[in-house]
Parts: C-alpha cells; structure tokens; sequence
C-alpha cells in the first residue's frame, strides 16, 4: 500500500514537471516569435479617440466680431500612416517643421512612432495625412475690454467678469472636435483605414453678443493707453443706453495674472464701474433740480465774490477774485461754486435729492448680472446749509459711477428719456437667438428743463472750461469737474508735505448741433489726473475727434 502512493506522488510530480516545461516553452516561443503580421488582425477592432480642438462658446461685438479673444494657431491632426503615399517621410517632416515651431528631427520622430498626433501650426494643412481646425485663446495681448470680459482660472471656468457671469451659458454654447480612427496594440493607425472627425459644432457662431463696438472699444482702449494712467472712460448709445465702449486704467493681461496679485495699481479694478467723488460733474444734477422746479431759476443770478460764506464755513470758487454777476448758463459754463451753492440753498436739499435719485444715482448695484458699485447721495432730512453746500459743488459723501455719469446725459441728450444701461445684445444658440436689447427708458426730465441743459452744455465746450473737449468736426456740449478725493499723497520737502488727490471728469454728448440728434454719452474720469495734468476733457476731444471721422 504504502509502495502505491510513492508511485502515484511520482506519477503526479512527472506530470506537474511536464506542464511547467510546456509553459515555459510556450512563453519562450512569444518572447521570440514576430506577430507583426498577425497583430494588426488581432486588433483591429480598436477605436482610439483624439482630441483636436475645443472652444467655450464666442462672445461677440454687436456687429458679430469676436471680442473675447482671438483667432490662435490651428490644431492639426497629422496620420503617419499616410505618409509615403504620395510624399516621402523626409519632405513630409520639412514640411510640417515650416508652418510649425517644431524642427524637423522632432517631427520625424512623430511620424515614424507611427501614431497619430496633433501639432501646432501658423498655418492650416489640408491633405491626404493632415487637416487644420483654428484655436480660438481667450486671453489675448490686444486687451479688449479685459475688465469687462474677465478671464478664465486653470480649470478653463469663468472667474471674472462676463466670463464668471455667464460661465454656465459659455460652456453650453462651446463646442470640439475630434478624431476617431482604428488602430493595432501600438496606437498606430491602419494605412488603409481614413482618420474620421466628429465636429459638434466647432466652427458654428454660438455663444453671446455685447453691446460693445469693437472698433470704437480698440481705438478708446488706444486713446486711454495713450494719455490715461488711471481712469475709466465710457461710451453709451444715448436713445438706447447700450455701452458702446468700456475702458478702465490700469490694465492688466489675462495671459500673466500672478504679476498683478501683490501690486498696489489696483489693475483688477474696473473703475468704469467704480464710484468716485464727481466734482462739479453733480452741477448737472442741481440745475436740473432747479429748472425742474420752476423754469425762472434759468434766470436767477448770482453776484460771485470768490468766496461765500455758509453758517460760519467758507466755501471758495476756483477763480479767487470771483465771477461776478453771473446767471444759469455761464455759472454752469464757468463751473462757478459759489453761483450753484446759493442756487442749491435756495432749491433746497429734499429737491435736489430727489432729482438724484430720479437720474439713477445709487439705483443698481448690476448691470446685466455683473457686480457695479453703487452712487450715493445721502438721504438726510433737512441737512445743515453746509452739507447743501457742499453737495451743491458736488463734494463730501457724494459719490457716483462713471456708468451714473453716462446715463444722466443720455438722458439730457435724449429730451429728458433716460434709457436703461445695458452690455448683452443676445445669445446665440445654434437653432435660436435670443434678443435682449429690449430694455425699458423712462423720462426723467421735462423737455423744457433739457432745452435749458443742452445750451448750457454747449456753452461749456464753447466758452468755457470744457473749452479743451471742443471736438474737431461739430459740436459738443459736456460738463468738466475737478473733484477733492479727500486721499493724499505725500508731495515735496522730502515727502512732508500731504497733497490731495484731485480727478478730473469730462460727462457729455457728441454731436451736438441743433440739427443733428446726439448720438454718443461719453464719460471720461482720470483718477488723479488734476496732479498728473491730465486733462479728461482732451481726452473726450480725441474720442469725438474719431466719431466725427464716421459723422461728417
């Protein structure tokens, strides 16, 4: 018995001996066998898929000019397997490495792999192994309106801007491209087998319009580059309110953003949406209070001394020795203090509120569903005269939005119908557009007390301190303004003494005859710009300058 299974644990050694060699052989045998022939056979059922191209959805001008970017290189798909058709390997390599930044030596390499890839090229490529589709970068060194549109983060999401606000709709709207091809175990494609692409829209204009003119915004973001180290500049549409153009100073690009997160420029501000002091800007507001009330205030007069007294404080105009005798039109077109502070004592600061708010001042905090600052005008009961005072010459806790500005003379520009501010145009879907720019406008002023604001608008491009914005071709009429921040740099002796930051605003319209409707509310503010001796009103110059170009 015992001699029966030492047999048998033989018998089962033997065999567990056996079927190790076979494998052994077996695996030997593969490791030095060639299955070139047969592995394509083998594997001829894999589909592999390769990313070409992908964009999020465009953001237009009103007139369909894409704005959000700009056309980049193109992306091209390059099949190995096709190459030696009808073009050696070599000229095929040459090339590609002469529409590329690749040399020739990368490019061989890539082409005898054997897999099919995608390159980079200036050019588009359209034959029996390659073919082109456009990328399209959202950052973009020509900085069109970067405060405006924003930037994407590094999972390609809106951060800032229309790009943050509208992200969802951006990404839905976007589209790719891709191949789709058989290949072996290696990746490699099959000679006789065609790359096959699958377009989901990629060249199709979905996405959204602004209200923006790309012309006009590229030649004030020139403008502002020129003369503008902080500031915004506006520019609406009177009759409809849509922005034309927005502009803020500093500037940053979305390309190299870690270079602006320790500095002290404030270049992410967008200061077309900020809100500053107005200066004497505001007058606007106290004459159309006033003539709102009754129309004689047109003639109420004035004897400017240079300084009035208010309740034991003294208020000063900028021209020392005073105006003298001076009525509505030449009180505004002189930018006299002294002439509006009895004026706004005498309207009285409950009217002067109201009208504020009746032109928008502190009304919305969005525009389209982007974040804007608010003005402000307090509301106080029965103020002391010298907090009128100072309201009247447009100082203290007054603040409005260049955007504020832009509306208000819409609405003196357009018989007193001031119009709803608005950026998008439309959406753009690949079966549908969905039009928004049916925004509301409501009157605000009486035409009479308008007739009265345009001549005295006029007469302060004409004859007096906005004698710098008169525009080359036509007229204009606007309203300057020199206004106290109440921030201070340190300035001379060693940095001892403290000098007060001064703005300087231009608020008009252009054009400005009688016979011709006024077309653009431009709004220029230069953050500093009394101590840097930049002048907003040559800045509105040169704005009209370009739109009279087009005009006359």
């Amino acid at each position: 018995m015992r001699h029966v299974n030492q047999t048998r644990l033989l018998g089962v050694y033997i065999a567990v001996m056996l079927f190790a060699g076979f494998i052994f052989f077996r695996l030997y045998t593969i490791a030095v066998s060639d299955f070139s022939a047969i592995l394509p056979a083998l594997n001829y059922q894999h589909t592999r898929r390769l990313n070409i191209a992908e964009r999020r959805g465009f953001i237009f001008d009103r007139n369909g000019e894409i704005i959000s970017g700009h056309a980049g290189l193109y992306n091209s798909i390059i099949d190995p397997s096709k190459i030696g058709l009808d073009i050696t390997v070599h000229d095929a390599a040459e090339k590609l490495a002469l529409v590329s930044a690749l040399d020739i030596e990368s490019v061989l390499r890539q082409i005898k792999n054997g897999v099919p890839f995608i390159m980079q090229t200036y050019e588009p490529l359209d034959n029996n192994y390659s073919r082109s589709y456009m990328t399209y970068r959202r950052a973009s060194e020509s900085k069109y309106a970067v405060h405006l549109l924003g930037y994407l983060n590094f999972d390609k999401k809106g951060a800032a801007g229309i790009e943050a606000a509208y992200n969802y709709l951006l990404e839905k709207t976007g589209a790719r491209v891709f191949a789709v091809y058989q290949s072996d175990a290696l990746n490699k494609s099959f000679k006789g087998e065609p790359i096959r692409t699958v377009d989901s829209g990629y060249g199709n204009k979905t996405g959204m319009s602004l209200t923006l003119d790309r012309n006009l915004q590229e030649k004030t973001e020139q403008i502002a580059d020129a003369h503008l180290k902080k500031g915004a500049i506006v520019i609406a549409a009177v009759d409809t309110g849509e922005i034309l153009a927005s502009v803020s100073r500093p500037v940053f690009s979305p390309d190299n953003l870690a270079d602006y997160i320790n500095s002290e420029n404030g270049e992410f501000i967008n200061r077309a949406f900020s809100a500053f002091t107005p200066g004497s800007v505001f007058k606007t507001v106290i004459a159309a209070a006033a003539l709102e009330i009754d129309p004689d205030y047109f003639d109420f007069t004035h004897d400017c001394e240079g300084i009035l007294d208010v309740s034991g404080r003294s208020f000063r105009c900028h021209r020392r020795w005073g105006h003298g005798e001076i009525n509505l039109t030449e009180a505004y077109a002189q930018s006299c203090n002294t002439y509006f502070i009895s004026l706004a004592l005498d309207v009285g600061y409950p009217e002067i509120y109201a009208t504020a708010k009746n032109l928008g001042i502190g009304e919305f905090g969005s525009l389209d569903g982007l974040s804007v600052s608010r003005g402000n005008i307090p509301d106080i009961i029965n103020p002391p005269p010298a907090f009128t005072a100072n309201t009247a010459i447009g100082q203290g806790e007054l603040l409005i939005t260049p955007l504020e500005a832009a509306r208000i003379f819409c609405a003196v520009a357009n018989d007193g119908v001031m119009p709803e501010l608005s950026v998008l145009k439309n959406f753009i879907f690949e079966d549908r557009t969905a039009d928004l720019s049916n925004k509301e406008s409501r009157r605000v002023l009486s035409v009479r007390t308008v007739n009265y604001l345009v001549d005295m608008a006029r007469a302060c491009v004409e004859t007096g301190t906005g004698i710098t914005a008169a525009p080359e071709y036509g007229k204009a009429g606007g309203k300057t303004s020199s206004a106290e921040s109440g921030q201070f740099t340190q300035a001379g002796n060693g940095g001892l003494e403290r000098e007060q930051i001064v703005h300087s605003w231009f608020a008009g319209y252009y054009p400005a005859e009688p016979e011709r409707k006024p077309l653009y509310s431009i709004t220029v503010i230069a953050e500093g710009g009394v101590n840097e001796n930049v002048l907003s009103s040559a800045i509105f110059k040169e704005i009209c300058d370009y739109l009279g170009l087009f005009l006359y």
